[in-house]
């Protein structure tokens, strides 16, 4: 048995094309821990999660209490001195009223981080304000939650005692569900003491066990192993030869249960290793000999396990998790003779459980279903992390030991169907189904059609190809644009002065320019009245307000001055900017982003293209034929660099039109010297010109990539070593790039692409 364990295990596990699909998934799992972790407007970035864990990592409880309020205090403190600035640049009386209101209740607030506000210091872990007060909030929140455990604990005993008391006077049956719920959570939680509590922030934690992609994907293998496992074998019909033998049907069934409670445990860890190391090297160590209420998403749990232990024991469910599926799978594909029908059941099982976990109320009378089911006992998060106890006929049950009951129930009747469908099997074989199609496919009426059919479905480029696109679209709508109130001064400003100069635009112009000039003056005025102690720091302070106020908007208005400035110079028109230096990269750089997910969708979308015929070896007939190879080879190579274009288009007019919602982007006809930033380009081109040259610049490196691509294709005649290859020239440089090693883009086409930020 032990021999045959070994035998099935490895059968499996020897065929490249199923190594290829793990090393292809654990790939599209490390790009989607990366993906999703990608900062935004309000999202900090994942190296602030790592640097505050490092200030953190080394301080006592004590010590991380004052260092958090700290953070918290200044950051509310600089919100509010944004907050008086908006009021106070609304220009209506309404904010006005506002604004004074606020500083009369908490003037000392202002004053005591005005100054830090003005200096950007508070930014200690973040680029922006946005994505600091996220950070810091969160962390905050998180803290306060870890340090009252104590008091949590306090108040579960305190309700038992309430409770006790109620029941005494007769107010309380102690017969209840309630009341013995109350009952039996005091006693879950009696052996816990926030004796080895250590405050750690859970996003690294958080990020390790709670991907549902991870899931997904695990699924998938099991479903790929199940396949390569049973179905694949009564396909070449290799079970009219084992069932024959001595040992052919019991050691043989029971062999591939053994192996794919192995695999699928195996896969587990190896899943939940990388995303470990991911969290470790992007947002930091956390102790993992703390206790699990460490960390505030899983205060509620009552057991008294390390942080260490959670994830062994998460890992360890989670595997039998889908050992219990697979064994559901092994039975369909023994009963069924249609190669689908397995992994459909296998769908609609995860489906069913999805969308009962999904639309089930937590607190309805049917939450039972909605967490003793796979998916819900799979979220280990909840299961460990969390406390619940479910009414059965007026008696609380643990969640846990239902869903543990749940679990040996799914993985017996799957284990003991296994057995008895095998032993008394009938079919074999594979019935192979043919599906009709409304628009039948002619191969040898249109070339370009059927080039374009054998790359796209035939060679499922197509699947590749929208993924891709649903990918660089949902990052193009992901960020948000919201103006800051020096933005929407700017705006306002910018929209009045669009166009050519004129005499009242000049006006305009010079009148804000006094404003400011006057302000500066008065300031001097006042320092040098300091200097010569005629006035108090206090009273100078007080005097200066409303001038610092009126100069927290000069930035903004210095970006006017120079267009104004190059326009008496040389000529020309106001150009309201912001929105062209969004969409150039100049002020959100994002292509980066968008060129390393362009670059891998374009890689495995065209990579088959060439190699699939050398290895159907249909080049030898494709030689003969009347159109010939070199034509045929064209074709394909429009049709790859066709869906390159349009996949580097997607990101292009998705954030043209979102930015363009915020930032109007008009005066189109401007010459591009007109921005700033671009004042000293060599060409004279209007801005719509120049839009054209940006967009033909990116399809122009899509198109390089592809003619990489198709060359690797072509020298190593096989679509995986193509893959490879191509990763390592097109991809890796940009991995390095963005590990901190900034010479590496000169190495990739990243420079090309990227050329106008």
């Amino acid at each position: 048995m032990l021999r045959l364990m070994f035998f099935e295990l490895a059968k499996v596990w020897k065929k490249h094309h199923f190594v290829l699909s793990i090393c292809v998934l654990l790939f599209i799992h490390i790009f989607l821990l990366w993906y999703t972790s990608l900062p935004n407007e309000k999202r900090p970035p994942c190296s602030s999660y790592k640097n505050i864990q490092k200030q953190l990592m080394n301080m006592s409880e004590k010590q991380k209490a004052g260092y958090i309020t700290e953070l918290k205090e200044t950051i509310d403190g600089v919100c509010f001195v944004q907050d008086i600035l908006v009021m106070q640049s609304s220009q209506n009386e309404i904010g006005d009223a506002l604004a004074k209101q606020e500083l009369q209740n908490n003037a000392h607030i202002f004053e005591a981080y005005y100054d830090l506000y003005q200096s950007g210091e508070y930014l200690k872990f973040t680029d922006s304000l946005e994505q600091e007060k996220t950070l810091i909030d969160e962390i905050y929140t998180e803290w306060k939650k870890v340090s009252g455990y104590n008091d949590y604990l306090s108040s579960i005993q305190e309700n038992k005692e309430v409770l006790s008391n109620i029941s005494i006077f007769g107010g309380q049956n102690q017969d209840s569900y309630s009341a013995r719920n109350l009952q039996k959570s005091a006693a879950d939680y009696t052996h816990l003491s926030d004796k080895n509590i250590q405050f750690i922030p859970s996003k690294s934690i958080t990020c390790t066990m709670e991907s549902v992609w991870i899931d997904v994907l695990l699924f998938l293998l099991v479903m790929s192993f199940v396949g390569n496992l049973i179905t694949q074998e009564k396909e070449k019909k290799l079970f009219l030869i084992t069932r024959s033998t001595k040992y052919g049907i019991l050691h043989s069934i029971g062999a591939k249960l053994i192996a794919l409670f192995i695999h699928c445990l195996f896969v587990t860890i190896i899943f939940y290793c990388v995303s470990l190391v991911f969290s470790y090297y992007s947002m930091g160590a956390f102790n993992l000999s703390a206790n699990l209420q460490s960390v505030s998403v899983y205060i509620e749990s009552c057991l008294n396990i390390s942080i260490a232990q959670y994830i062994v024991l998460s890992i360890i469910t989670k595997a039998v998790v889908l050992f219990g599926i697979g064994t559901i799978l092994i039975s369909f594909s023994i009963l069924s003779n249609i190669m689908v029908v397995p992994f459909l059941i296998g769908f609609v099982i995860v489906g069913v459980s999805t969308m009962m976990y999904v639309w089930i109320p937590a607190g309805s009378s049917w939450s039972i279903f909605k967490y003793l089911n796979p998916v819900g006992i799979i979220k280990t998060q909840n299961l460990y992390g969390g406390y619940l106890n479910f009414n059965l006929f007026g008696y609380p049950v643990s969640r846990q030991l239902l869903s543990f009951i749940v679990l040996m129930l799914l993985c017996i009747v799957g284990i003991v169907s296994d057995l008895l469908l095998f032993w008394r099997m009938q079919d074999c074989e594979i019935r192979k189904i043919q599906l009709p199609f409304l628009l039948s496919f002619k191969p040898h009426v249109y070339i370009l059609w059927h080039e374009s059919y054998k790359i796209l479905i035939t060679n499922h480029a197509l699947i590749i190809f929208l993924i891709v696109v649903l990918l660089l679209g949902a990052k193009s709508f992901e960020q948000t644009y919201k103006p800051s109130e020096k933005e929407q001064y700017y705006q306002d400003i910018m929209r009045k002065l669009e166009g050519e100069l004129t005499e009242e635009k000049e006006l305009l112009v010079l009148s804000e320019q006094k404003r400011y000039k006057e302000a500066f003056q008065k300031i001097d005025e006042i320092d040098e009245m300091v200097n010569a102690k005629e006035l108090s720091e206090d009273m100078a302070n007080t005097l200066k307000y409303q001038a610092n106020i009126t100069l927290s908007f000069y930035p903004a208005f210095q970006r006017v001055e120079t267009q104004y400035q190059h326009i008496k110079e040389y000529g020309g028109a106001f150009v309201y900017d912001t929105g062209y230096l969004y969409l150039f990269g100049v002020w959100e750089n994002v292509f980066y982003i968008h060129f390393l997910v362009l670059s891998i969708g374009i890689i495995l979308v065209t990579s088959g293209a060439m190699s699939m015929e050398y290895q159907a070896d249909s080049l030898y007939l494709i030689g003969v034929t009347k159109a010939g190879k070199r034509k045929i080879f064209v074709y394909k190579f429009l049709i790859c660099i066709s869906m390159a274009s349009i996949l580097t288009l997607v990101p292009i007019i998705c954030r043209a039109i979102h930015i363009a919602c915020v930032y109007p982007m008009s005066s189109i006809g401007a010459t591009i010297q007109n921005i700033s930033y671009y004042s000293h380009f060599l060409f004279s081109l209007p801005i719509g010109g120049f839009i054209l040259l940006f967009v033909f610049s990116q399809i122009v490196t899509s198109i390089l990539i592809v003619v990489i691509t198709l060359a690797l294709s072509i020298w190593r005649k096989s679509q995986t070593q193509t893959i490879f290859f191509a990763l390592l020239i097109l991809v890796v440089p940009m991995i390095l790039k963005l590990l901190g090693f900034e010479i590496a883009k000169w190495f990739s086409l990243y420079p090309l692409y990227s050329w106008v930020k």
